[in-house]
């Protein structure tokens, strides 16, 4: 699978991406926010995950690499997952290497991995969930256009203490809306 955007391109993870893979999974930026930081063993079983998503059908679980199209250079990741097949809703989720932090580029991604939700799939509900102390992610899912559901108070044990997380979420109508 691949999606061509403007300065960047999702695709499927390849085992030539295993190292990138490795580095942004146990990054100590990418991972603060997080209940904890993977070892090798959970990262090695994460990516093997990411590759057999690539083999299902139909597909329910998406989890692409995120590179810039003009040299290929890997950036950060994301991923797409049915929640709720009844209504229609999906999760996404995304990490960039702190590397390429503040371009521009992990929004262009949620706003590819979010149009292909919408107009492939058949996307009702795109949900995305962030620690609430992460003020980043927190602003690009207002930036792209997501909707603040709510607080759900302390379900993330982060950092040896209990944390909250906000919910947003972004409804096909909101989608078409934003793209008149």
């Amino acid at each position: 699978m691949e999606i061509i955007g403007e300065r960047i391109q999702l695709r499927d993870f390849s085992d030539s991406d295993r190292t990138f893979f490795g580095e942004l999974e146990g990054h100590e930026l990418t991972t603060r926010f997080e209940n904890h930081r993977p070892d090798a063993a959970q990262i090695q079983k994460d990516f093997e995950a990411a590759l057999s998503h690539a083999q299902c059908t139909p597909r329910e679980h998406f989890n692409l690499i995120i590179c810039r199209t003009a040299d290929n250079i890997p950036l950060g990741g994301i991923s797409l997952k049915l929640n709720w097949s009844e209504i229609r809703e999906w999760e996404i989720g995304w990490a960039l290497h702190p590397d390429y932090w503040r371009q521009g580029y992990a929004a262009e991604a949620v706003r590819l991995m979010t149009g292909y939700a919408f107009e492939s799939l058949q996307a009702h509900r795109i949900v995305a969930y962030a620690n609430a102390d992460n003020v980043r992610s927190e602003n690009l899912m207002i930036r792209v256009g997501m909707i603040k559901d709510g607080v759900l108070r302390e379900t993330r044990y982060c950092n040896q203490t209990w944390c909250d997380e906000l919910i947003y979420s972004m409804l096909e109508k909101d989608w078409v809306q934003l793209n008149l």
